[in-house]
This record gives C-alpha cells, structure tokens and sequence, in this order.
C-alpha cells in the first residue's frame, strides 16, 4: 500500500509545484492592489475623515431646508407579482417625502403583476403600472427605457417634470428619509449612489450571507476609495439617484435608448458613461448622520445566487470590456481592472482551495510517516516559492481582518466572526458563476444570439421589524 501511495505522489509532484506556483503567483499579484485599496482606505479615513465621507458629518436638519424637486422612482418587473403590492405599499406608508412618482415597469403577457401594481394604485395614485411595447422577458435595461417613456407621457399628460431618477427593484425595502437625502444632493451631484446591504437574517441561511458580507465591505471601504480616487462610482442597480437631466443628456448618442438594451448591467453601464463624461458622482454612507441604505433579501439558494452572479460578471467584467473598452486616465484604469480581474480572481481562488488541500495531505503524509520521507518537500525555505506562500499567507490573514471589521460594521461582532466561516461558500459561488458567465457569453457570440436577462426569484419580508432600518 506505501509503495503505491508514494508513487502517486511522487508523479504528481512536478504538477503540484507547478500548480503552487501559479496560483501563489496569481494572488500574490492580486493581493498588490487589494493592498494599496486598503491602505489607501484607511489613511484617509484616519487622517482626512470629513474630506474623505464629508456629508457623514453634516447636521441632519439640511435635509429638510432643501425644496422639494419632483422624484421618479423607477422599478422594473417580470413575474414580480408576489412582491411588488408589499414593497410598493411599504414604499408608500414609510417614505417621508411628497413629491414622488413610482412607475413600474411591466410587460403584457404578465397580467398578475399588473393586476398587483394596478391594486396598489387605486390607493396610491402615485403609482403608475408602464406597459412595455414588447411581451417578457427582455433585458432589464429594454423595461427601462420603456419606464422612461412612460414616466415621458406622464409629464406630457400632467405638466409634471422630474428633476430626479431613482432606481429600485421590486424587493427593495426602501429607506423613509432617502429621498430628502437624494433631494439635498441633486444637482451638486449627477449621481448619488447609497449603501446597499441585505437584511439580516438567520446564520443557517448561508448563501444570503455572502452577500451580506461582500456589500458590507464593498459599501463601506471599496467604494469610497474608488470615488476619491477615481472619481467611477458604479451604480449598484438600487439605491442610486440621477439627475435626470444629465443622464438625459449622456444618452442622446443612444436615442431613447439611455440604458443601453444589450446590457446585462445596465445599471454599470449607465454610471461608467457618465463617469467617462466627467460627471460628478457621490457615494454616501450615513449621509448627514443618518444610517440609510437599500435593504433586501438576496438568494438563499446557490443556484439561485450563481445565476444572478453570472449576469453581474458577464455584464460588468465581459460585456463592458468589449463595449467599451480600456478608455480613461490611469487611475480609471486602474478601477477597470480592479472590477475586470474578477474572471480571473475568482477562479483562482477556487483553485487555491484544491492546490492548499492537496498540498496539506501531501506535507502531513510526509512528515507523519517515515516510510514516505523521502518525497521532496513542495515548498522549500529560501526559494521565490516559500516567499510567495509566505506573502500570501500574510495577505490572506489581512483580508479576513478586513472583511472581519467591514462585517461588524454592519451587521455586529457574530455576524463578523461567522463571515470568516463563509468566505469558502462565497468563492464556490463566485467561481461557479465566473464559469457559467463565461459559457454562457462565449455561447451567445458563437451563436450570435442576445443575451437575455435571467430575472431571481425575489422575497419581502412579512413584518415591520424586519424591515426596520
């Protein structure tokens, strides 16, 4: 039995090497700006604080001496009809603002939503249910434009015009004073975009967790650095306000069209146009003092989580390259591929897994018995190796720390202790989703077919302690 096992690991030890090298090359080279990311974060957030999150210190009483302007809340809907009576009634009883509109989008061959939104506005006539020219699915970014020209009609019928964009989908738990907050920083800002967090929810529930622990980093370090630095603010899809006026004018190049159709992440799309065209761009955590965000339920199913993952990666990692290419300075570049090298990070993230494991059993097998002694240790001191796992290993632990403080920040200490424990679900999903957007796109330009949007299976919470912010 000894002869046999230490004959397969002895034929496997070039391709192991092999295998640890490449990937402790990958991470090492990834870890280098996910690094300077963090340090960049934390010197500003220690030593130019107000700079660098100002409205955060701002009396929460100016949110209220700014007139109100007219609001349009836009919500696209395929077979949300489970959903969308109990947010937008929530949206309604809770939002503290009077100048609004909602207008959903929906399609004719859906009747049930429909039948839904139309329910809610015989008691809201603010709601406006906007029939989409052509039968479901299309693409979200189609049902946008065709809210567009709704809300259009809407201001031709009634005189109304909305100085601001606001876009939601139809589980959002929207916070009561963000609208104020939107109201206050249009039009100093074209886009301002609000942290978007999960709810919180039972631990068991996994899936959904990871989302909760990946927002709460991106929402609270990333993003800030990326507008400071950059000043590309990507729209998160929910909890983003623009100026009407601007995005109007960006999409003149794409007629009526201003999110472009073809788009999987519309939202993305919209915000690095208008970053490219020197709009100014804002992203807000507790603005004014006040602890506001979009809350949500996000997939507690893997399958469910890989597919809505897959159409963000193919959207803004595949779709975004080949739309628009590598333009900007060099620090736009910098957040391009920052957002791009996903397709290769998540990959070798999974990988890392199965080379560490089989390095593990390899090195235990060897020490732990004498008879396998001599089998060459992988990873020798003093080699470009060892000091590549050594590295890495330092910038593994620095990003559990991160992710750690990030977690705690938003959702308490347990919550951040068990985000250490997840983080393996999250690389399987992400890896899983990078593979089926890759396919799924490679497919599309084979075939020369269109990709269409895979809609997620969408949950509101039944109580008002649950969506309590």
């Amino acid at each position: 039995m000894g002869d046999w096992l230490i004959q397969i690991f002895r034929s496997s030890y070039d391709t192991l090497y092999m295998a640890t090298f490449i990937v402790a090359t990958f991470l090492f080279i990834s870890g280098l700006d996910d690094i300077f990311v963090d340090m960049y974060y934390w010197f500003h957030h220690i030593f130019m604080k107000k700079k660098f999150n100002k409205f955060r210190y701002e009396p929460p009483e100016k949110i209220y001496q700014v007139p109100e302007k007219p609001i349009a809340i836009f919500i696209p809907a395929w077979h949300e009809f489970d959903v969308i009576d109990k947010m937008l009634l929530n949206a309604c009883r809770t939002i503290q603002y009077k100048s609004y509109d909602i207008f959903v989008g929906v399609y004719p061959n859906d009747p049930q939503t429909i039948m839904k939104v139309e329910e809610v506005s015989r008691q809201f006539p603010n709601i406006h249910a906007v029939v989409s020219a052509n039968p479901g699915p299309t693409t979200k970014a189609e049902n946008l434009n065709q809210v567009l020209e709704g809300m259009i009609r809407w201001e031709n019928k009634t005189g109304v015009r909305y100085d601001i964009i606001v876009m939601h989908d139809s589980e959002d738990v929207i916070h009561p004073l963000s609208l104020k907050i939107d109201n206050a920083l249009i039009p100093e800002f074209d886009m301002v975009q609000m942290p978007v967090f999960p709810l919180h929810t039972s631990h068991a529930n996994l899936v959904h967790w990871t989302y909760s622990d990946e927002f709460a980093e991106y929402h609270t370090k990333d993003l800030f650095v990326r507008q400071h630095f950059s000043g590309f603010v990507p729209s998160a899809g929910v909890g983003t306000a623009f100026n009407r006026w601007i995005i109007e004018f960006i999409g003149t190049s794409f007629a009526k069209n201003i999110f472009r159709t073809k788009s999987l992440t519309e939202d993305y799309d919209l915000a690095l146009r208008l970053a490219l065209g020197k709009a100014n761009l804002l992203f807000v955590y507790k603005p004014f003092g006040i602890d506001c965000s979009t809350r949500g339920y996000f997939p507690h199913s893997m399958k469910a989580a890989i597919r809505q993952k897959s159409r963000w990666i193919t959207g803004i990692c595949l779709q975004s390259w080949q739309t628009m290419g590598w333009k900007g300075d060099a620090k736009f570049r910098f957040v391009l591929y920052r957002d791009r090298k996903a397709i290769v990070t998540n990959i070798i993230n999974f990988f890392a897994y199965i080379v560490i494991l089989y390095l593990i059993m390899y090195e235990s097998i060897r020490f732990g018995f004498a008879a396998y002694r001599e089998l060459p240790p992988i990873v020798i001191k003093g080699t470009i190796l060892w000091d590549l796992v050594v590295i890495d290993s330092v910038l593994m632990l620095w990003r559990i720390l991160h992710r750690f403080v990030t977690v705690r920040r938003v959702y308490g200490t347990w919550a951040g202790i068990l985000s250490l424990v997840r983080l393996p679900v999250s690389n399987i999903i992400n890896f899983s989703a990078t593979g089926r957007a890759l396919y799924q796109f490679t497919q599309a330009a084979i075939k020369k077919k269109e990709l269409k949007w895979e809609k997620t299976a969408h949950h509101f919470p039944t109580t008002t302690e649950h969506i309590s912010h």
